[in-house]
């Protein structure tokens, strides 16, 4: 009847969160990324200290689902917010912003299912970049969808 927390997290260990992580996990390996995080997201760029940037966390936008059976098809959609912040040392151009993003989508796309089972594949959708509206903050975002099977019975 009561679960320990250690039960909860189990039950709740889904496909999303493990996309989440490794997602994560492979934008941490770019150098200069500082923070990251998907289940804990910062909505103001004040928010972020100034040793946390450059910066990315992921947003969940939507998702939907075709269900096969026993499993369910689903394609999941996926903001990934990046930031950067111009400092005395540096100051940010649309470049450093442009080329840094090409970095997250060579990682992330180096293995399109992520090396995880069940997952299909990641589609890019676009990108948008604003330079101008928080300055010293300069954002981009990237849109993307999963596409994955879960099992709805057992595990994957």
């Amino acid at each position: 009847m009561g679960q320990t927390n250690s039960q909860v997290r189990l039950v709740i260990e889904c496909m999303k969160t493990k996309i989440a992580r490794e997602i994560l996990a492979r934008c941490a390996t770019i150098p200069v990324i500082k923070y990251t995080a998907f289940d804990k997201v910062r909505l103001l760029s004040s928010d972020f200290k100034d040793f946390e940037i450059p910066a990315i966390q992921l947003i969940d936008i939507g998702m939907s689902s075709v269900h096969e059976a026993s499993r369910a098809k689903k394609s999941w959609q996926i903001a990934l917010e990046l930031l950067l912040k111009g400092s005395e040392d540096w100051t940010v151009s649309q470049s450093d912003l442009w080329n840094l993003e090409n970095e997250v989508l060579r990682k992330l796309w180096a293995t399109p299912n992520l090396g995880i089972r069940g997952v299909i594949q990641m589609n890019f959708i676009g990108s948008q970049t604003d330079l101008h509206l928080l300055e010293p903050y300069y954002f981009a975002r990237l849109d993307f969808e999963v596409l994955f099977y879960e099992d709805l019975v057992r595990a994957c």
